[in-house]
């Protein structure tokens, strides 16, 4: 089958891991990247600062950033004669485009990878989706109770088999990347406030992502790794530190991030906080540790660091557990089926 799939072209992010996922079961797929069509001068479209300017200017001005981009998304879905768009930005797509796309008798899905605090104006619900899939099993029940919404329907973050995974390290990388402790991601209030007991000087932290805000006046500042990490550098900067750490979102009810799986299909040694969805997709204790508290963080990373061989064991069983039951291929093989498709085409399962 033709595939559509809607998002940023983010080195090992979640629409890139679903190409990656549905051409390894056998699909044709196709990145379609709304960034493209927002007017945005093909010289800058390096740059994220380009693409932050021009969103700024059109919420002022006709309010969707992507309003520009559904003309072309609805032209390259005809011409490429898909039978699914698959939806991961759920903001980008407005909600007259999925209309018009199942009016053209193509099938129409969405994953959020998000926090309800991300729905911005939730326009997206007005979607006549086939099927709509949420990370987090409290949006789903919520959703399908007050809304009678029987599209919507629970499906796990995962991790990508190219990206995440186990690789060797040089010398070169360890000197690079080598931390006590070590985290990538966004460094809002509430995880600085949560990492606070980490940052007083006696471990070597190194916090991956964009500059933390100018408004954050914390001194996660100091402990600024220096720049976002994708792809292979991700993967060397958590395997080149002693403990991973993974911090949920405050919104996250029924939830686990995606960083979770990341971390343990790169075979790095995980610290996460404890939620109690986690039990469901990985063993505490044999394939990730968690912690409960600022004051049980310090200690749990005090304790692993003098532990190397045990973080070595619980790493490698999460790595085997990551790879074998929460890859792309695994979710998508629940999407396509729920909104009507065989996951593998005859040619590939035969």
């Amino acid at each position: 089958m033709r595939v559509l799939v809607v998002g940023p072209d983010w080195e090992d992010g979640s629409e890139v891991g679903c190409i990656n996922g549905l051409r390894a079961m056998g699909h044709q797929a196709t990145l379609f990247d709304p960034r493209k069509y927002i007017g945005v001068p093909k010289p800058l479209q390096r740059y994220p600062l380009a693409y932050a300017a021009a969103e700024f200017v059109l919420r002022g001005t006709v309010r969707e950033p992507f309003y520009f981009a559904q003309k072309p998304l609805l032209a390259r879905a005809k011409e490429l004669r898909v039978d699914l768009v698959l939806v991961v930005q759920l903001l980008w797509v407005l909600p007259e485009t999925i209309t018009e796309l199942r009016a053209c008798g193509i099938a129409c899905a969405g994953w959020f990878p998000d926090a309800f605090t991300s729905f911005g104006r939730g326009t997206f619900l007005l979607a006549p989706w086939n099927g709509l899939f949420f990370q987090d099993r409290f949006m789903v029940q919520r959703l399908r109770q007050s809304l009678s919404a029987d599209f919507v329907h629970h499906l796990p973050e995962c991790m990508d088999r190219v990206f995440h995974r186990p690789i060797p390290l040089t010398e070169e990388d360890r000197r690079t990347y080598s931390a006590d402790v070590a985290t990538f991601g966004n460094y809002y209030p509430y995880r600085a406030k949560l990492i606070e007991p980490l940052l007083d000087g006696t471990l070597d932290v190194k916090l991956w992502g964009a500059r933390p805000p100018s408004w954050l006046h914390h001194k996660a500042h100091d402990f600024w790794a220096g720049k976002v990490v994708q792809g292979d550098e991700k993967c060397k900067a958590m395997l080149a530190a002693k403990i991973a750490l993974n911090t949920n979102h405050y919104a996250g009810i029924g939830d686990v991030n995606k960083r979770t799986f990341e971390l343990g299909g790169m075979g790095a040694f995980q610290l996460t906080d404890n939620r109690p969805a986690l039990n469901e997709y990985f063993e505490v204790g044999k394939e990730v540790v968690t912690f409960d508290g600022r004051a049980d963080l310090k200690e749990k990373v005090q304790y692993y660091l003098a532990r190397p061989d045990e973080r070595q064991r619980i790493a490698q069983a999460a790595a085997e557990r990551a790879h074998r039951d929460h890859t792309f291929e695994k979710r998508l093989e629940v999407l396509l089926r729920t909104v009507g498709f065989e996951p593998y085409p005859a040619s590939a399962s035969a």
